[in-house]
């Protein structure tokens, strides 16, 4: 543990009981039975007796007394802390004490006292390996005895660099850095005393020493496991060390970040055990330590078992601040906060009404939708610049921040009870239900629509509605008589996606194929020559621009629009194809069709109304991002909710429910990737309209009708305007 130092290790022992000294009372570990009385006295040694770190021990309480309950159970204590964990979890100091570090900053500003320093550390302190130790090569710059570098300790630019952004703040993640982020010129080990390269010197002290602790004692515990395997005795305690013993080291970012600082030391002093002892077999089992911490062991492999074996990973944590927020979550945003406060009667200039509206908000976001938390939280700068654009900025870093990262917020006052939790756990349990039942009933009354598709419908009507939406009366021919009628959709996604000849698409939600039939025609699928270039193809499932695909819940839907894309004389399903699948899932689709392999290769997707229905908008978005090829673009139309929700006072059908409110829909597809996103008004009315009597014709009644299904629901809102309500809008954006 970073928090105390190898010095403090008596102290730690007689906390965990590993030790126990005797005293004039009969004996005892010195520290009372109890874990309150122990930690306590534990905090009162560590500043009084020794004083040289002054870290706040209280965040690790529990964790210090879970381990010393491991402990001391093992020891037979009949006050030990009793647990379901069977292992035994030893506590370590790690670093060398904070003055030292002081010292050689400020007391040795030359190689012959640098030396005179480390001499002293390696000798009496044992912080550091000595002239004999084989660890000694990778203590300084240069290897060896250090004098060819001036006994400057060993380190990289990276690391450097990490360093000094920390105390000066520079940005190590933006492409290309700024004049102030730029790599100061390598530096003269012997004439370098700049005060960055002093206070380098003094973290890289800390680092090493705590480096060449972990690695001494994992050959030793490798050492003890080999001696206690090649034993003859029957026998084994319970305490002995075993090869599948695990190490976990705390220490901050400065000292692991990127996976530089201690573990760069650890692998550097394993390496130079496994190539400099004189000891063979010490080589090897340097070795052996070193493979089994630095990479996996293959499932199998014959080397499971042995020392380590799992590799190593490292887990950040990171405060969370509400910045990460305020920019990109609207709740949350300054306008949204201020008109929270102007309806409270608060001052809109008032910062401790705007923080409680901020804690309110980020309240309700963790507790009611922790995805969309997650996504911000990833989003960020703060985050994703070190965890997935490391390798771009300008000190080019060779790994992550972490392998995985503990995002957390410490503010003392936005607590979280829980009556909250209660009922945030409620309110997400009928929001699934509530999602669950959506998509069942959706799924349910399309596959009606598909049953009765093949009845002719009313082509009057039908021409009437998508000549008011923007079908142009070219658009309306070609789709044709025979089919018109199954027009299913809210707007014009062809006018915003403009589909160009020999492109690839994707109709998600394609209902009985209609926006499918015109992308055939936009795209050239249709076209005689494409589809004889098609049947020359020797593999019966492959694709080549142009082609359509189209993706739709409902089985009957997708059957009937393949029947008719056959009809049509296409090439079904070479140049078209329709396929059963969830808009949340489409990879899903995919797989189920075999034909995983197109993700990534649409160069435009459309959509006509199907998202309005899909309770998971982001997933939805998602899917379409990951279909497009680099440079695709996507036209989703779709309603959204233009008001800041519905009121609660009335029970809205459950589709309207699932319509997206508008001021989401940007944020939502920026924050997967999307550049250039446009939301486009559809100018396609919600409200119902008047067609004139001579167009109207005979409808079938035997044909099912999806609106049928809510009449009931739909009764209270003939007495409110539709348009003012709700908003038609064709969604663009391309993927970089």
């Amino acid at each position: 543990m970073e928090h105390f130092s190898v010095d403090m290790q008596p102290l730690l022992d007689r906390y965990a009981g590993v030790v126990v000294e005797e005293d004039d009372g009969g004996g005892g570990d010195n520290f009372p039975d109890d874990d309150d009385g122990a930690f306590e006295a534990l905090v009162a040694s560590y500043g009084e007796d020794y004083g040289t770190e002054g870290h706040d021990l209280t965040p690790y309480r529990d964790l210090l007394a879970f381990c010393r309950g491991t402990t001391r159970r093992r020891r037979g204590d009949a006050a030990a802390v009793e647990d379901d964990v069977g292992a035994t979890v030893r506590l370590h100091g790690g670093f060398i004490p904070r003055n030292h570090a002081g010292r050689l900053n400020g007391d040795c500003p030359d190689a012959p006292s640098r030396r005179v320093f480390f001499d002293e550390m390696s000798r009496a302190g044992g912080y550091l390996p000595g002239e004999d130790d084989a660890m000694r090569g990778a203590l300084f710059a240069g290897g060896g005895d250090g004098s060819t570098c001036g006994y400057m300790l060993r380190g990289s630019r990276e690391h450097r660099m990490l360093v000094e952004s920390m105390m000066d703040g520079t940005d190590l993640y933006s492409p290309g850095g700024t004049a102030e982020g730029e790599v100061a010129e390598e530096e003269d080990p012997e004439t370098d005393g700049s005060p960055m390269s002093r206070l380098y010197q003094a973290q890289l002290l800390k680092d090493h020493a705590m480096g060449y602790r972990i690695a001494s004692l994992m050959l030793e515990h490798h050492r003890q496991c080999s001696s206690s395997s090649s034993s003859s005795s029957s026998s084994s305690s319970s305490s002995s060390p075993r090869y599948d013993d695990r190490y976990v080291v705390v220490a901050g970012f400065g000292h692991t970040k990127h996976r530089l600082g201690v573990p760069f030391c650890v692998e550097g002093y394993l390496r130079s055990e496994a190539a400099h002892h004189p000891d063979e077999r010490r080589r090897r089992e340097a070795l052996d330590v070193l493979l089994g911490s630095s990479r996996p062991i293959p499932p199998g492999s014959a080397r499971r078992g042995k020392c380590g074996g799992v590799g190593s990973a490292t887990i950040g944590c990171q405060m969370m601040y509400e910045a990460y927020l305020e920019d990109t979550y609207p709740p949350m945003m300054d306008d949204a906060v201020s008109a929270i406060v102007a309806e409270d009667d608060e001052d809109e200039d008032d910062d401790d009404a705007k923080a409680r509206a901020r804690r309110r908000a980020l309240k309700d976001l963790y507790l009611r939708r922790p995805d969309v938390l997650d996504e911000h939280v990833l989003m960020s700068r703060e985050v994703s610049g070190p965890l997935l654009h490391y390798a771009d900025g300008v000190a080019g870093f060779e790994h992550p921040c972490a392998d995985y990262l503990y995002v957390y917020d410490e503010d003392d006052d936005n607590v979280i009870d829980e009556e909250d939790y209660s009922r945030a756990s409620e309110e997400r349990s009928k929001c699934h239900h509530l999602h669950a039942y959506a998509k069942e009933e959706t799924a349910r009354a399309y596959e009606r629509v598909g049953r009765t598709a093949g009845l002719r419908g009313n082509v009057a009507r039908a021409r009437a509605i998508m000549s008011r939406i923007g079908y142009t009366a070219k658009d309306m021919d070609y789709v044709g008589d025979d089919d018109i009628y199954n027009y299913q959709g809210v707007a014009y996604p062809h006018l915003v996606a403009g589909i160009r000849r020999g492109e690839a698409v994707l109709d998600v939600g394609s209902g009985l194929g209609i926006d499918s039939f015109l992308a055939t025609r936009d795209c050239g699928a249709d076209d005689e020559v494409c589809q004889r270039q098609a049947h020359e193809l020797e593999d019966e499932g492959a694709f080549s621009a142009p082609f359509v695909v189209g993706i739709d819940l409902a089985e009957s839907e997708v059957k009937h629009a393949t029947r008719r894309a056959m009809d049509r004389g296409l090439d079904v399903p070479r140049r078209v194809r329709f396929i059963r699948g969830d808009l949340e899932k489409l990879e899903d689709a995919f797989t189920s069709e075999n034909i995983l392999p197109m993700l990534g290769m649409f160069d435009v997707c459309i959509s006509n109304g199907a998202f309005c229905l899909t309770p998971d908008k982001y997933k939805a978005f998602c899917g379409v991002f990951r279909a497009l090829k680099s440079g695709g673009r996507m036209a989703i139309s779709t309603t959204t909710i233009v008001s800041n929700g519905l009121d609660p006072s009335f029970q809205w059908p459950v589709c309207m429910r699932m319509f997206a409110p508008l001021e989401s829909i940007l944020p939502i597809c920026e924050r997967i990737g999307f550049v250039n996103v446009r939301i486009i008004d559809a100018e396609s009315p919600v409200e119902g309209y008047e067609v004139p009597l001579d167009e109207i014709g005979t409808n079938n009644e035997e044909r099912f009708k999806i609106h049928g299904v809510y009449t009931n629901q739909y009764e209270f809102l003939q007495k409110m305007n539709m348009d003012e309500l709700c908003k038609v809008v064709t969604v663009y954006g391309e993927k970089p």
